[in-house]
Formats: structure tokens, C-alpha cells, sequence
């Protein structure tokens, strides 16, 4: 069986590379589709992805959105526990005092002795005491911010200093600029006006969730994945990329069904005959999955391989992410489509008539 489809392929090498160049593309097309919302979704909310937390606290009110809770300093200060810490997050504009360029950030106020303080790759990281300093994602260093540089705080005429760099630390597209509590006050008016968004629990034990319930009045546990999907065009994005991405699988099912099915009408009289000397319904059907099968994971393989040279040369500024791992779900799924496709056109193999093609055989 196995033989006979390699043959039939190398036989037709041109009706089987144009099949497989379809293949090919539309695998591609789901793999840059699927590594773009990756991308997007890792430009969006890679702060709150790779933070140590499971779960946070957020107001009553606030519906689920970290933008709008609020918690004062002097209701986080009551927390005892340190698997619970206290997180603030605001945008803002900062302005690059060597450049003169405005540079739209994410300000991160955190305590940096605990689990919310990311790991610095290059430079140096900040502890409670430092003095304006702050950690920032290396999204500034590609625009040409360097350790030691200034960012300017227009609203509390605050200079912050660029001490060290961290990764995949962006929120809502934006790079973050991790600091301290005391610098965190600084900018925003003093502990008495300066407040936190939410409260980050390191873990979801009964334990740490009454002593953050006790200390702090009004608010409610979310899961981390809820509080990721209520940023900013977070879930509009992916929803979008994701029905996009579905579509292009389920046109895959008709494109590849329609190819098969044409391929396999043209090869009615040679099943006729093929029957006719003792071939099996089962035998005839096997070989032409077979030559899916290896059709499909060529070109399959063939699309990953594109789709990761791809992330390679594309240029920065374009969120694109290669998770091999959910690429490979992909590439399962389009396995599956390509071999139903074909197994819709098998109807033919069964109808296929001997004595009617030794008839018509020319």
C-alpha cells in the first residue's frame, strides 16, 4: 500500500505539488495568524501573564477591570501577610531627559523584596530603599533608552532613573516601569493620595485570603486570567484573530475536501480496474489517506518551518510570537481537516464499478 501511493505521487508530481502548495499556504496563513495573536496577546498583558501571582483582589466594584479599583495606602499598609502584596499600575507619559522624547508607559509600583519583582537581565534591580530608581522593560532599550538615562515625571516634577532591564514586561502595549512604593507615592501625591489597584496573592489558600479580607474592606478575589481579559482590547483582539483563525480552518475543510474529491474522480476508472484484478474497497481507501497523510505532513512541517524563519527576520515592531507548542495544535487540527477532506471523497473509491470501467478503459 505504501508503495503504490509513493509511486502514484511520484508519478504525478504536479497535480500533488499544486495540492501541496495549497496546503502549504493555508497552513502558513493559520501559523502568522496564530503567532500574531500570541504576539498581541503577550504585547498586551505579558506584565500580568509572567507575574508571580494566582489571583488578586480587586474593589467590589471595579468589575474585574484593574483600572478601576482602588485600594489607599492605609488600607494596603494593614496586610500581614507577605504572600499577599499590594500592586499599582498606571499609564502614563514620561519624557526621555537626554532625547527629549515622550515615551508612553505603564507605571508598576510594587514592594521589590517580594514575589511581584520580575528578574532584571541586564543592569541592576531596585530594593525598598532605592531612590528613584526604576527597572523598565526592553521595549525602551529598543528605543533608545540605556541604563543611567532620565525619565521625567511632568505631573510631580519627579526624575526617575533607569538602573537595570527586564523582559515580556508590557501591559496594554506599553512598556512598564517597575518601582518602588515610596517612589509610587512620590509621583502620585503623597502615601495619603497615592493608592494600589489591586492585591496580589502569591497563592489561593484560605489562610492568605482572610487575612487580605480582614485587612481590607470591599473587594473581591479574581482569578488572574479574568483580571488579563478585561484589559484593554485584550479580549476584542483576540477574539477577533481567533474567529479569523477559525474560518481559515473551516475553508481549509471545503478547499481540501473539494482538491481530494476532483483527484479522486479523475482516478474512478483506474479503482475500477484495480478492483477488478482483487483489489479491496479497504485497500484502495487506505492508499489514498496514505497519500493525504504524507501529502499533509510535508506540507505541514514545511509551514512550521516557514512560519519560525519567519519570526527570525520580521522586524521588531511587529508582536509576533512562535509558541511551538500551540503551533503544533494547529498543525494537528489542519492534519485532521486535511484527512476528513479526503475521507469525504472516498465515497467514489466504494462506488467505483469494474465491469463499467473495463468498459469505458481505452
Amino acid at each position: 500500500m505504501f508503495s503504490l501511493s509513493l509511486k502514484e505521487i511520484k508519478f504525478f508530481k504536479l497535480r500533488y505539488i499544486l495540492i501541496g502548495f495549497i496546503l502549504f499556504f493555508v497552513a502558513a496563513l493559520v501559523f502568522i495568524i496564530s503567532g500574531l495573536a500570541n504576539g498581541l496577546a503577550n504585547d498586551n498583558a505579558s506584565s500580568m501573564k509572567n507575574m508571580n501571582a494566582v489571583s488578586y483582589y480587586v474593589s467590589k466594584d471595579s468589575d474585574n477591570r484593574m483600572d478601576r479599583s482602588r485600594f489607599t495606602a492605609t488600607d494596603v499598609e494593614k496586610i500581614k501577610t507577605n504572600d499577599a502584596q499590594p500592586l499599582g499600575i498606571q499609564m502614563m507619559t514620561l519624557k526621555d531627559k537626554e532625547s527629549k522624547e515622550k515615551l508612553d508607559v505603564t507605571l508598576m509600583g510594587i514592594n521589590p523584596s517580594q514575589f511581584l519583582m520580575p528578574t532584571v537581565v541586564d543592569g541592576k534591580t531596585i530594593s525598598n530603599t532605592s531612590n528613584n530608581d526604576v527597572v523598565v522593560d526592553k521595549t525602551l532599550e529598543k528605543q533608545g533608552a540605556k541604563i543611567g538615562d532620565k525619565l521625567y515625571a511632568e505631573n510631580s516634577k519627579t526624575t526617575l532613573t533607569i538602573v537595570g532591564f527586564t523582559e515580556d514586561q508590557t501591559y496594554s502595549h506599553t512598556p512598564t516601569v517597575i518601582m518602588n512604593t515610596d517612589t509610587w507615592y512620590k509621583i502620585f501625591g503623597g502615601k495619603e493620595n497615592a493608592g494600589f489597584n489591586a492585591i496580589a496573592l502569591k497563592n489561593d489558600n484560605a489562610t492568605t485570603k482572610a487575612d487580605v479580607k480582614n485587612a481590607v474592606a470591599d473587594g473581591k478575589f479574581v482569578p488572574k486570567q479574568d483580571l488579563i481579559d478585561t484589559i484593554s482590547g485584550y479580549s476584542a483582539e483576540q477574539s477577533s484573530l481567533m474567529m479569523m483563525l477559525a474560518f481559515l480552518i473551516v475553508i481549509a475543510v471545503f478547499v481540501l475536501g473539494a482538491f481530494f474529491y476532483i483527484m479522486t474522480i479523475q482516478k474512478v476508472n483506474q479503482f475500477g480496474i484495480l478492483k477488478a484484478i482483487g483489489a479491496k474497497n479497504k485497500f484502495l481507501i487506505g492508499s489514498t489517506m496514505l497519500q493525504v497523510l504524507v501529502l499533509s505532513v510535508v506540507s505541514i512541517g514545511l509551514a512550521i518551518g516557514f512560519a519560525f524563519v519567519l519570526q527570525q527576520i520580521m522586524p521588531n515592531g511587529i508582536p509576533f510570537v512562535f509558541d511551538f507548542a500551540l503551533i503544533l495544535k494547529f498543525g494537528g487540527a489542519l492534519l485532521v481537516v486535511s484527512l476528513l477532506g479526503a475521507l469525504f471523497s472516498t465515497t467514489s473509491i466504494v462506488k467505483a464499478d469494474p465491469l463499467q470501467a473495463m468498459g469505458r478503459a481505452e
